[in-house]
């Protein structure tokens, strides 16, 4: 028999996937404006704010709903850890949206990104969006053994964004902007890799009761 408040939780579960599929797209948007650079680009920095700004009215309601369901249905230890991990997911995927803004931002304020090679930051960003897609599989699933693959991954775009950073040191012939927006573009995916790890930390938490530190 169902209790009451699984259908909180599975509100609570449905909010959190919402915002997964809002923070993918967001970055995915963000993205298209440097693989596809062209004036006037459907998806700006503004168009990328309104997505980053549902995520964060969302992550608002989402801590109103976790703090009612505490409060309403005294949850036992297992519902007790998934509630906290929601509100901490939450705030994960509403910072997907802000380093979205962030990268879409860069090539308003630096301009066109015509010139500059990005292929290494593309791939780390498909990396660290597989990084979100394995992390909320793992979420959805509660596959604690699938969270805790993530740190080789996130190994993986650590080292590429390292590679990028010394090459960007070596090589006297890039220009300023050039430099500066690959800078901004790797550090922020670097960071969304690294929240993606946290999510799988909170994913372990939920199923085995442990914090791991897997970031």
């Amino acid at each position: 028999m169902p209790r009451l408040i699984d259908l909180a939780l599975e509100k609570l579960t449905n909010m959190i996937l919402d915002m997964a599929n809002l923070s993918e797209k967001a970055i995915i948007d963000a993205l298209e404006i440097y693989r596809t650079p062209i004036e006037p680009h459907a998806f700006s920095y503004d168009h990328v704010f309104q997505i980053s700004e549902q995520l964060r009215i969302l992550r608002e309601e989402t801590s109103g709903l976790a703090i009612e369901t505490l409060a309403r249905y005294q949850p036992l230890a297992g519902d007790l850890r998934f509630i906290n991990s929601c509100l901490d997911i939450a705030y994960d995927l509403a910072r997907f949206g802000r380093y979205a803004y962030d990268i879409a931002l860069t090539p308003y304020w630096l301009g066109d990104v015509k010139e500059c090679d990005i292929e290494l930051p593309m791939s780390m960003a498909d990396k660290a969006l597989a990084m979100i897609r394995k992390s909320m599989d793992a979420f959805k699933t509660r596959d604690a053994a699938l969270a805790k693959t993530l740190p080789d991954d996130d190994d993986e775009v650590d080292a590429m964004y390292k590679s990028t950073i010394l090459t960007l040191l070596d090589d006297n012939d890039i220009s300023n902007k050039c430099a500066l927006i690959t800078t901004l573009l790797v550090r922020h995916i670097e960071r969304i890799a690294d929240h993606a790890c946290y999510i799988a930390d909170a994913v372990v938490y939920i199923v085995d009761g442990e914090k791991l530190g897997l970031h």
